[in-house]
């Protein structure tokens, strides 16, 4: 049906009058409208055809009229079925719920394929695809005297008529951007959706039941403002203190798991000083290489290496907290981009998260600090205690040596 509305528009012919179900069009007849003539006879499009004289044409007879202008009478509501349509308002009535893919509109002087845009025709594509939303969310549709949708959210009910008529008439050219975005609204997450629909339902609730469309058409303007007003109540008031709250016990409980760690280290970590001290008071520096310093001296790696494994454990549950963390950081922010405008809060929201947990992250990297020093106290130790015993040997070594030179010296 399409082709057949792009080749009707091709005539080359103009309307000379119009009647209540028909109009008359005056044609010049050339070669290449028979066949379309034809066709379009035969789908009843054409009630009948005269010649300039008032004679009528039979349609096998068309031929003997090439190059003579005739009167043809078409039927309007035939021709609406190729969505050929003389007013705005015949257009509207006929596709208040569906927006036809290709349609010409005598009246305006519109053909929606040409790219042309046309304030009347935006004006009904906008009511349109909004009512078509609005069914679309309705809980049913009521036809028992005039199209009404039943609207529900949460505990609020209402209802609203939607019969066929040209709304259009009372939207302001700068609201039809407005409509385009409160239906992008509704169609969003979950907690836009339910603030922008159920304010639509408060607002039209105290208006009469048959003029809500009409209502919220003439005032979407005001509408809309509600909407939004409704939206960052609901942002400041409640999703950023739930989402602050959220993050406080976070940051509680993981700084809770660092101090379990760094407590469970402490009652262990004290045996390395007394480890040292046992260790230089046991240690017979009179005799460097007695079998009771070499069991000392290997008691104390010994215990280095204990304490290193335990040291070693604690680094890495630190470092599973570090990770955990961060992956918390970096979820938490993508499960609430479904509850807040991306472009307009997640800024925010990666602050608020940084600014949470700035404490615990530097506590964090401060008691991983404090556990490298350890552990280099801890391996400290028993090298201390080696060197020491070394270098008693060997001073004592030298010692007896030099004691032998001045005795040769002596004796000479």
């Amino acid at each position: 049906m399409e082709r057949l509305l792009y080749s009707f528009l091709k005539l080359d012919g103009k309307i000379s009058e119009v009647n209540s179900d028909s109009f008359i069009y005056l044609l010049r007849i050339n070669t290449t409208d028979i066949d379309l003539l034809k066709q379009l006879f035969e789908l009843n499009f054409i009630e009948e055809m005269k010649s300039g004289n008032g004679k009528i044409i039979m349609i096998d007879n068309l031929s003997d009229y090439l190059s003579q202008s005739i009167f043809i009478e078409f039927v309007t509501s035939e021709l609406k079925k190729i969505a050929f349509y003389l007013s705005l308002k015949e257009f509207v009535i006929d596709n208040r719920f569906e927006i036809p893919d290709e349609f010409y509109i005598l009246e305006l002087k519109y053909q929606n394929s040409t790219g042309y845009i046309n304030e009347n025709v935006e004006k009904y594509k906008a009511v349109t695809t909004l009512i078509d939303r609005l069914t679309m969310k309705s809980k049913f549709i009521s036809d028992s005297h005039d199209r009404t949708l039943c609207l529900v959210q949460e505990n609020s009910f209402m209802e609203m008529p939607i019969e066929n008529i040209v709304y259009e008439e009372f939207l302001e050219k700068e609201n039809i951007s407005l409509i385009k975005q409160y239906i992008n609204d509704i169609d969003s997450y979950k907690e836009k959706s339910t603030i922008y629909f159920k304010e639509l339902i408060c607002f039209l609730s105290i208006q009469n039941k048959e003029k809500r469309l009409k209502t919220l058409i003439s005032f979407f303007g005001d509408f809309y403002e509600r909407c939004n007003i409704s939206f960052e109540y609901y942002l400041s008031d409640f999703s950023f203190n739930k989402i602050k709250l959220e993050l406080d016990n976070s940051v509680l409980e993981y700084s809770r798991n660092i101090r379990a760690i760094i407590n469970e280290s402490q009652s262990k970590l004290i045996a390395i000083p007394a480890a040292f001290i046992l260790g230089v008071s046991q240690i017979m520096y009179s005799e460097p290489l007695s079998l009771k310093n070499i069991l000392i001296i290997a008691s104390s790696f010994l215990f280095s290496y204990i304490i290193f494994v335990f040291i070693k454990n604690q680094q890495n549950a630190l470092q599973i907290v570090a990770d955990n963390l961060k992956n918390y950081k970096t979820n938490y922010k993508r499960s609430k981009l479904t509850q807040l405008e991306e472009e307009k809060d997640l800024v925010s929201l990666s602050v608020l998260i940084n600014k949470s947990f700035s404490k615990t992250e530097l506590e964090l990297a401060e008691q991983k600090k404090r556990l490298d020093k350890i552990q280099k106290c801890n391996w400290g130790i028993s090298i201390v205690l080696l060197i020491s015993i070394i270098w008693v040997k060997y001073s004592l070594e030298i010692k007896e040596l030099g004691l032998k030179i001045i005795n040769i010296f002596h004796n000479s």
